[in-house]
């Protein structure tokens, strides 16, 4: 009977060594389970931290983007207002010249009168003011190109001074 005791006492001692063993696996991996779901609840937490992150980037893309597109069409604005304010200044030159022109035809036209009046017979017109002077046909030509230079009334159509 002793021995039955004996043996009995061995199993239970077996029962409860393996009972203590798997109590400890049992926690553990409870304890494994809970770091588990804590880090799937960080990871929730980054996630949707980052997925508000990224809507706050995009609604930031969405607004330069908006700016970007204001500023170019500002610039397109005042690249326009600078051409035409450009085309305006071109058109004061060409009346500034047209004045001067139509000032010049005028004191050529009295003189003209003047001469004319006088009795003598010019050639001179207005026309004419523009073209080089002839030269005769027996007259020396080594140095008329630079006597054509001096006396050149060309006319510079962006040049006109400032009023």
């Amino acid at each position: 009977m002793q021995e039955m005791l004996e043996q009995v006492r061995e199993e239970m001692e077996e029962l409860n060594s393996s009972r203590d063993f798997w109590e400890d696996r049992a926690l553990d991996s409870e304890y494994l389970i809970q770091y588990l779901r804590s880090a799937v609840e960080e990871w929730k937490q980054k996630a949707v931290s980052s997925n508000d992150k990224a809507n706050e980037l995009q609604a930031q893309v969405f607004m330069l983007k908006e700016e970007i597109h204001s500023l170019r069409k500002e610039q397109n604005l005042e690249a326009a207002q600078a051409a035409t304010a450009q085309n305006k200044s071109e058109k004061l030159v060409l009346v500034c010249h047209m004045k001067e022109n139509q000032q010049q035809a005028n004191s050529n036209n009295t003189k003209q009168k003047e001469v004319l009046s006088e009795g003598r017979r010019i050639t001179y017109t207005p026309s004419s003011a523009l073209l080089p002077p002839r030269r005769s046909p027996f007259r020396e030509i080594g140095n008329s190109a630079l006597m054509l230079r001096q006396n050149s009334k060309a006319i510079f159509p962006l040049h006109c001074p400032d009023p």
